[in-house]
């Protein structure tokens, strides 16, 4: 058997044993063509040996490769997924796998064996005991990545494959015993015995083989034989879908994120009955979103923010406005939809690009003004987006007096700490940072005692009311008297009349924004002061 290392450039070797201990080249009956590392140790043969690969495979593992093999096309990779490796005769262990297959060659494949440990697992493929909301999202969005991996620009893959979405029966209700079984049993039938996650915590999906006649699997059945546990199910072809083309597969997530989240509309029943109206709708909102960024077809409009004691306009906040296409019925459905879809990153930045030329383009004719841009939680759990913030905050320094952030809460933000991490490096290059919206949402007391900032909004349905509202004049004091315990500054939204502002400015609250003091505005014009 040739070694592989006099084929392969030796910076690819060791890109590959970065993370890998074997590196495998196999021909289409699964012959090993070429082995490189630890061939004796993982394998328990001689480098020289012919031989199957799948023989050193159980044979759910074997069953795992063969299935996985048939979905790459050399434009798509699969892994890590689990299989237990080992000669004959010997004690066979656990093993990360990597699958892919270059362009060039469509009859060899390449395997790269890992130990758990280098990839941070566990050894056992077993969920946890308990699952929390944040592991639970942090499984999701890994299962959607695999998604997308598996069929964006892969027909082949979309021709052989489905996606089932599986829920547990009406009065069941899952110990966490029975959700890790349940999610092992439908990774074992998935492909690569990877792409399979429970979404909820009665709610599971998984992707597998599509198969006809005396082969298709009624794989409901054979999960409830084995569990116990009554399911309903719905299952999606991808083929019918189109889900190599990437807004399909992004509709396909935002259904599956809709069915995790119990929404109308999304339910087994519905699925099952209308899957492609369902995923085909979705997309042409996607496209329709799509062509708002590929033509830039939105514009800013800026609503002063107003100190209450001086009745100054302090800075803008730039609000983002589209042409609504005929299936949506507002701006913030727009903007919430991006973020369900995962499009709202490449929408914060280009409304902050724009925010950033619009400061200096007034800049060079006048006064400059102080402007605020929305970044939406969603964004900010990206490492890559955080990145590319933090540049461009630090390339654009000298407006720090001018530009702040303000982050909005529509999504949950799921890493606190992180996110702690990147305000405070946007805090040290002398740009504030204001939170949204607090109050409502998933927001929490939590959030300030995790984030440094420089100014809380308070949300608007406390300020509205709270004029006759003895309750929530309670909450607006309880707010603002924590605020400035921490030396935070305050802002009420939604001020629509004097009686308002007067109620905010005897409470300490700092600075208003609403009607009262000027709606959205095109032109940055500046309001008359009112009166006190």
């Amino acid at each position: 058997m040739a070694n592989i290392a006099g084929k392969v450039p030796g910076r690819f070797l060791g890109y590959a044993f970065c993370v890998g201990d074997l590196l495998l080249e196999l021909d289409k009956d699964y012959k090993v063509l070429n082995a490189d590392g630890a061939v004796k140790s993982t394998l328990g043969i001689t480098p020289d040996q012919s031989f199957c690969f799948l023989d050193l495979l159980t044979e759910k593992g074997a069953g795992i490769i063969t299935s996985a093999a048939k979905t790459l096309t050399g434009a798509n990779r699969l892994g890590p997924f689990m299989v237990s490796v080992g000669g004959e005769g010997a004690v066979r262990e656990r093993y990360s796998i990597f699958m892919s297959k270059l362009p060039h060659a469509p009859d060899e494949l390449y395997i790269v064996l890992s130990k758990p440990y280098r990839l941070g697992q566990k050894e056992s493929s077993n969920v946890s005991s308990t699952v929390s909301p944040a592991q639970l999202e942090e499984n999701k969005a890994e299962f959607f990545e695999r998604l997308e991996d598996l069929f964006e620009g892969n027909p082949e893959a979309e021709d052989n494959m489905q996606v089932t979405v599986i829920e547990a029966g009406e009065g069941e209700r899952l110990d966490t015993g029975q959700q890790r079984d349940l999610e092992n049993y439908l990774k074992s039938f998935s492909v690569g015995g990877s792409h399979a996650a429970m979404l909820a915590n009665d709610k599971f999906a998984f992707v597998h083989e599509r198969k006809e006649g005396s082969e298709k699997v009624d794989y409901v059945e054979t999960i409830k034989k084995a569990t116990g546990v009554a399911l309903e199910a719905a299952t999606i072809n991808a083929a019918d879908a189109n889900l190599s083309e990437k807004d399909s597969m992004r509709a396909l997530a935002f259904s599956l994120q809709q069915f995790a989240d119990g929404s109308d509309g999304f339910d087994v029943s519905e699925i099952a009955a209308k899957s492609d109206e369902l995923i085909g709708g979705t997309a042409e909102r996607v496209r329709a979103f799509r062509k708002v960024l590929d033509e830039g077809a939105f514009s800013l409009v800026y609503q002063p923010i107003v100190n209450l004691k001086s009745n100054d306009v302090h800075h803008y906040e730039a609000l983002a406005r589209f042409d609504l296409p005929e299936m949506i019925s507002s701006q913030w459905e727009m903007i919430r939809f991006a973020e369900d879809v995962g499009l709202i990153l490449e929408f914060d930045k280009a409304v902050l690009y724009r925010t950033i030329r619009k400061i200096r383009e007034l800049g060079n004719v006048g006064e400059t003004p102080s402007i605020a841009v929305n970044i939406s939680g969603r964004s900010l759990s990206d490492t890559e987006f955080k990145l590319d913030l933090v540049a461009t905050l630090k390339g654009n320094k000298d407006l720090k007096r001018y530009l702040s952030i303000e982050i909005t809460e529509s999504a949950k933000i799921s890493d606190l700490d992180s996110l702690g991490e990147v305000l405070s490096e946007i805090r040290n290059e002398g740009f504030r940072v204001y939170l949204d919206d607090f109050g409502a949402g998933a927001s929490g007391f939590q959030y300030l005692k995790k984030l440094q900032i420089d100014a809380l909004k308070i949300d608007g349905d406390y300020v509205r009311n709270a004029t006759e509202s003895k309750e929530d004049r309670a909450f607006l004091r309880s707010m603002v008297t924590l605020c400035r315990d921490l030396g935070i500054v305050t802002v009420g939204e939604w001020v629509e009349t004097k009686e308002h502002a007067e109620l905010l400015r005897s409470m300490g609250v700092d600075f208003g924004q609403g009607y009262y003091f000027g709606k959205p505005n095109a032109g940055l014009v500046m309001p008359k002061a009112k009166a006190s």
